[in-house]
C-alpha cells in the first residue's frame, strides 16, 4: 500500500470514528434503574383494560351480590380508574423520552461548482447533530430521566388512590341501598303497629275510655309516617340507580339486597398506630412524596444549565482527499440571570410541594382521628342499645303482656313498647350505616382492607 493510500485510509478512519461518536452521543438514552420493574408492574395491572370497554366481559352478579363482587365489578368498569391507569402508563413512557438527547444526527451535502461543473473533490458529505438542538452533557438527560421515574411512581400511587376512591364509592352506595331497604322494612312495621294502636284507641273512644284527641294525634303520626315511607321508597330507587351507574349497569336494573347491614368490624389498635399507618400508606401522601423527589432533581437539573452543551461536525469530500472535523461549545454563562431565575423557580415549586404535603398530612390526620373516634363512639352506642336498651324493652314487653293477660292494662301499652323497639332499631341502623361508611373511609385513607368485604 502506498503512503498516499495509507494516509487516505487513516483520514477516512478518523472521519468514521467522528461519525460514530456523533451518532452515539445524539442517540444516547439513559434509563434509570427501576424503570423495567415499574413497567412490568403497570402491564400486569393493566390487563383488565387491554380491551375496549364494549369488548370486556364483566363477572355476573348473584341475585344478592356481596360487597366484594360489587367492588370487583366497579373497578373493572370505572372510567376514573382506567383514566388514572393510562395516566400512569403515559408517565412511564415519559422516562425514555426525558432520558434521550433532544438532538438527532443530520446528514447533509455541499456541492461546489466550478465553471458550472461539480466534481467529487468539490462535493462534501457532512454529518452533524441537528442545528436547532446541541448535544447535552450526559448528566442532563440522566437527571431528567430520574425525575420522570419519580413522577411515574407518583402516577402509580394516584392510580391506587383512584382504585380506593371507587372502592369507597361502591361500598358507600351499597351500604346506603341496604340501609334504605332495611329502613323501609322498619317503617312499614312501625306503620302496622301504629295502625293496630289506632284500632285500640278507636275502641276505647267508643267505650268512652279515651278522647277523640288521642285518635287525632295518632292520625297525625300515621300521616307523617306515610310521608317518611314515600320518601324512603324514592330514596331507595335513587340509590339503586347511583349504584348501578358505578357498576356500569342500566340505572333501572333491579339489584337484590340482604335483609340487613352486615356488622361492621370496629377499628382496633391505638390512635397513634392508625396515624402511622395512614402516613405510610396513604396514596395521596405517597404521590406527593414522589413529586417532591422529582422536584429535588429538577433543582439539580436547573443548576446543570451552567454546564456547556456542544455540537460536533464531520465532513469529507467524496474523493476522500479532504476531511474536516469541527465542533462548537456553547457558553450558557451569558444567560446567568435566566438560569438563576430558573433555579429559584424550581426551588419555589419544591417548597410549594412540601407545603402541600404538610397540609395534606394534617388534613389526613384530622379525618383519620374523626373516623376512628366517631366509629368507636358508634360502636359503644350500638353496644348500649343492644346490651342494655333492647333487653330492657323485651323485659317491659313481658311485663306488659302479663298485665294484659290479667286485664290490668290495655294492649295499647304493649303496642307502644313494640313501636319503641322498632324506633330503636332505626337508630341502630343509622349507627351501623355510619360505622360502615367510616370504615370504608379509613380503608381509603390507609390504602388497607380492615376487614372482609
Amino acid at each position: 500500500m502506498s503512503v498516499t493510500a495509507h494516509g487516505r485510509t487513516a483520514r477516512l478512519g478518523r472521519i468514521l470514528v467522528a461519525y460514530a461518536l456523533t451518532v452515539m452521543l445524539a442517540g444516547c438514552t439513559f434509563i434509570p434503574r427501576g424503570t423495567a420493574a415499574l413497567r412490568r408492574e403497570a402491564v400486569q395491572a393493566g390487563q383488565p383494560f387491554a380491551k375496549m370497554p364494549r369488548q370486556r366481559r364483566f363477572p355476573r352478579l348473584r341475585a344478592v351480590p356481596s360487597a366484594g363482587q360489587l367492588i370487583r365489578r366497579a373497578l373493572l368498569n370505572s372510567p376514573d380508574v382506567e383514566a388514572a391507569y393510562w395516566q400512569w402508563r403515559a408517565a412511564i413512557e415519559a422516562i425514555p423520552q426525558r432520558g434521550t438527547e433532544a438532538t438527532v444526527p443530520a446528514i447533509g451535502t455541499t456541492v461546489g461548482m466550478k465553471n458550472g461543473v461539480a466534481s467529487q473533490a468539490s462535493t462534501m458529505l457532512q454529518l452533524a447533530n441537528m442545528s436547532s438542538a446541541p448535544i447535552e452533557w450526559p448528566s442532563k438527560p440522566r437527571a431528567a430521566a430520574r425525575a420522570a421515574l419519580q413522577r411515574a411512581y407518583a402516577a402509580g400511587w394516584r392510580y391506587r388512590r383512584a382504585q380506593f376512591a371507587v372502592r369507597r364509592q361502591t361500598l358507600d352506595a351499597w351500604y346506603q341501598l341496604v340501609a334504605d331497604s332495611t329502613m323501609l322494612t322498619l317503617l312499614r312495621r312501625d306503620a302496622a303497629l301504629l295502625r293496630e294502636l289506632d284500632e285500640f284507641v278507636q275502641a276505647q273512644i267508643r267505650t268512652g275510655r279515651s278522647s277523640p284527641s288521642a285518635a287525632l294525634s295518632i292520625a297525625n303520626e300515621r300521616t307523617g309516617l306515610a310521608a317518611r315511607i314515600a320518601a324512603a321508597e324514592a330514596q331507595r330507587t335513587a340509590d339503586r340507580a347511583a349504584l348501578n351507574r358505578i357498576l356500569g349497569r342500566s340505572v333501572l336494573r333491579p339489584l337484590g339486597v340482604p335483609a340487613q347491614l352486615a356488622p361492621s368490624v370496629p377499628p382496633v389498635g391505638s390512635l397513634s398506630r392508625g396515624l402511622a399507618e395512614a402516613v405510610q400508606g396513604n396514596p395521596d401522601l405517597m404521590a406527593l412524596r414522589g413529586d417532591i423527589r422529582a422536584g429535588r432533581i429538577d433543582v439539580e437539573l436547573a443548576r446543570m444549565h451552567y454546564i456547556p452543551d456542544f455540537s460536533l461536525t464531520a465532513a469529507s469530500s467524496l474523493d476522500g482527499m479532504a476531511q474536516n472535523l469541527g465542533g462548537a461549545l456553547m457558553f450558557p454563562f451569558v444567560r446567568y440571570r435566566a438560569i438563576q431565575a430558573l433555579i429559584r423557580q424550581r426551588r419555589d415549586e419544591l417548597r410549594q410541594q412540601r407545603a402541600q404535603l404538610r397540609s395534606h398530612r394534617l388534613s389526613l390526620m384530622a379525618r383519620l382521628v374523626a373516623d376512628l373516634e366517631i366509629s368507636r363512639s358508634d360502636c359503644r352506642q350500638i353496644g348500649l342499645y343492644e346490651r342494655v336498651w333492647l333487653p330492657r324493652l323485651r323485659q317491659l314487653a313481658r311485663f306488659a303482656r302479663a298485665e294484659v293477660a290479667q286485664d290490668r292494662s290495655s294492649p295499647a301499652g304493649l303496642v307502644r313498647i313494640a313501636r319503641t323497639r322498632v324506633q330503636t332499631q332505626e337508630l341502630l341502623l343509622a349507627l351501623r350505616l355510619d360505622q360502615s361508611e367510616r370504615r370504608a373511609d379509613l380503608e381509603a385513607l390507609t390504602a388497607m382492607r380492615l376487614g372482609a368485604d
